[in-house]
């Protein structure tokens, strides 16, 4: 009777176990873990607009982790690799190769390991358990990183498209720059040149990204948001935009911007 009980109260102790593992981990996380996720903080500091970055996990077992991509020549564009990922109860991996992100120049091969620190519908945190790149362990900048999960909408650009006018940047005059956003996702801006006369600026083929209110512009040539004659990235987090009033508000490193719609594309 007691190697009954003991056997019974082993059993038991699994039994909960697998039930503890499997209501706090494989069918939430996994179904949960499926979406658009903005990390905009490590280690409980937040990023940089330009630091930000997107991630999105596919009920195929693949993610897309769109970043600042570095290129040669110190260009800089906006741009994403794709990784393969997979949840083992408690644990996330994430492998592949990937080009550009955190500053890898040339192709390498990955592979990361995190634990769930916090995960709620809206909210993930994750703590860094290894990282590898090319089989060899390295440490990256930061121990867990935090990010919010974007609505389905969050690509959608119709309260964005058409001509802006800039009016202020941290309260100062900054009404020599307009900003046109079509639907196809590419943009141009535009210098002022005369009372009514406005000078496209660049020459490359600049282009934009909207996540919800997030907003990363891949620019050439620009001397107001870009490197001259070189390709850089400007990112945003917008405050507000009213179809209604026709204005935005917007930050960046520290800056904040107002506009005012002009006209549609």
């Amino acid at each position: 009777m007691r190697r009954f009980r003991h056997t019974a109260l082993l059993l038991s102790a699994v039994i909960c176990a697998a039930v503890s593992c499997s209501q706090e981990n494989p069918a939430y996380y996994r179904e949960n873990l499926k979406a658009t996720w903005l990390v905009h903080t490590h280690d409980g500091n937040l990023l940089d607009e330009r630091s930000w970055q997107v991630i999105t996990f596919e009920s195929t077992g693949t993610v897309d982790w769109a970043g600042v991509l570095t290129l040669p020549d110190a260009n800089f564009q906006w741009g994403e690799n794709t990784l393969l990922y997979d949840i083992y109860c408690c644990d996330l991996s994430v492998h592949g190769g990937y080009e550009g992100l955190f500053g890898y120049l040339t192709s390498v091969e990955t592979e990361q390991e995190y634990s769930f620190i916090v995960a709620e519908d809206s909210v993930m945190t994750l703590g860094v358990d290894s990282w590898k790149v090319n089989g060899t362990e390295v440490t990256p900048e930061f121990s867990s990183m935090t990010m919010r999960k974007l609505p389905a909408g969050f690509a959608e650009t119709d309260t964005l498209a058409g001509i802006w006018q800039f009016n202020t940047r941290d309260g100062a005059d900054f009404s020599g720059y307009r900003i046109q956003f079509l639907t196809d996702g590419t943009l141009s801006i535009s210098a002022r040149t005369g009372e009514n006369s406005w000078q496209p600026m660049g020459g490359g083929e600049d282009y934009f990204r909207r996540y919800d209110d997030f907003l990363a512009l891949t620019v050439y040539d620009n001397s107001a948001f870009g490197t001259p004659s070189k390709w850089d990235v400007k990112c945003f987090q917008i405050d507000s935009i009213s179809s209604a009033t026709g204005s935005m508000a917007m930050r960046s490193a520290g800056q904040s911007y107002t506009l005012s719609f002009i006209s549609a594309n």
